[in-house]
């Protein structure tokens, strides 16, 4: 009876790994058809292949966390590709990643960013403005990216972001001060001008902002904020910047927002300044920015 019992146990367990081999060779089927499905574009077909993945991952061996990273870089993939992808669903997978996972790489002089800090990235961008229960679903990696890269400028950036969500506006003003006299990234001028109230410090900000851009459909936006601040004060100025906004949304072959447009109407009556003369303006700013951020 005792022979029968042990030659039991060892059918059922060899029955349990045979069906552990078949699920884990199924899940990375599934892994080499997303991708096909991707690169062909039958995005649904490739979302319920992920689906089944995480559906097969809590039963496949998975011992060096390859089948967890395998899920993270179809979620990113996919983020991609998916407008409003919930992409927070996936960081119980996130969270498991290695500590290599969090070391960034440099290729032909370019730092590239580790798969960890992609993650932190995708899911923090517009933080600001996020639901309340997506913060909280996203905040638990959130405090593991930045145990990992403390310093790092794009987390210090969304430190602040979430300073601007719960009101501590000096707070968020104190890391833009500390990121602006490190790096000269145009989105972090144009960022840091929406926390403040002086109108000349925001024509300052927004004057380094468009400067350290040379991509002009990324300063349409700036210019149209520029402009703003200087139609009542300088409107030959304000024309030169709503010009060069419209003139960027129609290169793009962007539709003119009503208030872009009404704008430009406005200050259609006014000569607009040169761009010699501009960028002398700019140039005049930069005092005025770098006592800004030493203050």
């Amino acid at each position: 009876m005792g022979k029968q019992n042990y030659n039991s146990t060892i059918i059922i367990i060899f029955a349990k790994r045979e069906a552990l081999n078949m699920e884990t060779k199924e899940f990375w089927d599934n892994n080499s058809l997303f991708k096909i499905k991707l690169k062909d574009g039958a995005i649904d077909e490739a979302r319920h292949l992920l689906y089944r993945m995480t559906q097969l991952y809590p039963r496949i061996i998975d011992n060096d966390l390859m089948g967890n990273k395998a899920i993270i870089h179809n979620a990113l993939r996919l983020d991609k590709a998916i407008v409003n992808f919930n992409l927070a669903y996936f960081v119980p997978y996130a969270i498991r990643l290695a500590d290599f996972d969090w070391e960034g790489v440099t290729r032909n002089g370019r730092i590239i960013p580790s798969l960890g800090q992609r993650i932190t990235n995708r899911l923090m961008k517009g933080v600001a403005n996020r639901p309340e229960e997506y913060v909280r679903g996203v905040m638990p990696f959130f405090r593991v990216a930045l145990q990992h890269n403390p310093s790092n400028k794009d987390n210090l950036r969304h430190l602040a972001q979430l300073y601007i969500r719960v009101k501590l506006k000096s707070q968020a003003i104190a890391i833009y001060k500390k990121l602006l006299q490190l790096h000269q990234d145009s989105y972090l001028y144009a960022e840091f001008a929406e926390l403040l109230t002086s109108a000349d410090d925001r024509v300052a900000l927004l004057c380094m902002a468009i400067m350290h851009q040379h991509n002009e459909s990324y300063n349409m936006a700036n210019r149209y904020h520029l402009a703003e601040l200087l139609q009542m004060p300088e409107p030959t100025r304000a024309a030169y910047e709503i010009n060069r906004s419209v003139a960027a949304r129609k290169k793009a072959k962007q539709p003119i927002p009503a208030d872009v447009d009404r704008m430009a109407r406005l200050l259609s009556a006014y000569a607009p300044v040169t761009e010699a003369e501009q960028k002398l303006f700019y140039e005049k700013q930069k005092p005025i920015v770098e006592k800004l951020i030493r203050s």
